[in-house]
């Protein structure tokens, strides 16, 4: 049988959800937890890779069982025990046996946090700190840069992925800005597919449009630049959190 789980982790003090060898990480994690509870080795198929101190609160993640589990919020709460304070199990389904949690979603949904002014460590988990003067930057012209990278595009130099084949072109459904709090902001992205550090760059190379270091042709240029020259504007990973994994028709 094939199940589907939904799991909420802080990515700080781990080297990204993908299993490595000699370093912690979130699928290392519910690996070793789900062997214990269900009695066997047990390895998962995460929905994609979250690098090192990146977020989630809807990452997806299936695996197969002979059994059937019968109660699930047994298993949940048996999980939970578990698994450290920094990671959690949300929900649990039973899914069909062709099911994949990478291959049948189509698509993601991330956001980006960020904040200005008094540097607060209650949010350093969760938002990337600007150590800008709030008045230097310009929300309008950072919103604007946003919309640069709404449709398809090819983003090879947004990305530090060093082949893919599809060539590096995604579509970007939405882009959200919102402003949560005076001068804390929060970028919401949806699309069929993020590279990686592609959100980064792009959080990147808009803030510099925000902060007048860039002008939006200058970023447009540089998303059209070929031959390939890859930017260096890769914003902080603690603001990154994987929202959602969408699928269709489960």
């Amino acid at each position: 049988m094939k199940y589907l789980g939904i799991v909420q982790y802080l990515g700080a003090a781990y080297s990204g959800f993908q299993r490595q060898k000699n370093a912690p990480t979130v699928q290392a994690e519910l690996e070793e937890k789900l062997s214990s509870v269900l009695g066997e080795p047990t390895q998962i198929k995460g929905a994609g890779r979250t690098d090192a101190k990146v977020n989630a609160k809807g990452q997806t993640f299936s695996f197969s069982y002979e059994k059937e589990i019968a109660d699930i919020p047994s298993f949940i709460f048996a999980m939970n025990r578990l698994l450290p304070k920094d990671i959690s199990l949300i929900s649990l389904r039973e899914v069909p046996d062709a099911f994949d949690a990478r291959h049948s979603n189509c698509g993601k949904i991330y956001s980006y946090s960020f904040y200005f002014g008094k540097k607060d460590p209650f949010l350093s988990l969760t938002s990337a700190y600007i150590p800008y003067l709030p008045e230097k930057f310009d929300p309008k012209a950072f919103e604007k840069a946003l919309h640069v990278f709404l449709g398809k595009h090819d983003f090879r130099n947004f990305t530090a992925k060093e082949e893919d084949v599809d060539g590096f072109v995604r579509e970007i459904r939405r882009i959200e800005l919102k402003e949560e709090k005076p001068m804390h902001f929060r970028v919401l992205f949806e699309g069929n597919g993020f590279m990686t550090y592609m959100i980064r760059f792009l959080i990147g190379g808009a803030m510099k449009v925000g902060l007048g270091k860039l002008s939006v042709e200058e970023l447009s240029a540089l998303l059209e630049q070929r031959p390939r020259h890859i930017v260096a504007y890769n914003a902080a990973p603690e603001g990154l959190c994987l929202e959602e994994v969408l699928y269709e028709g489960i």
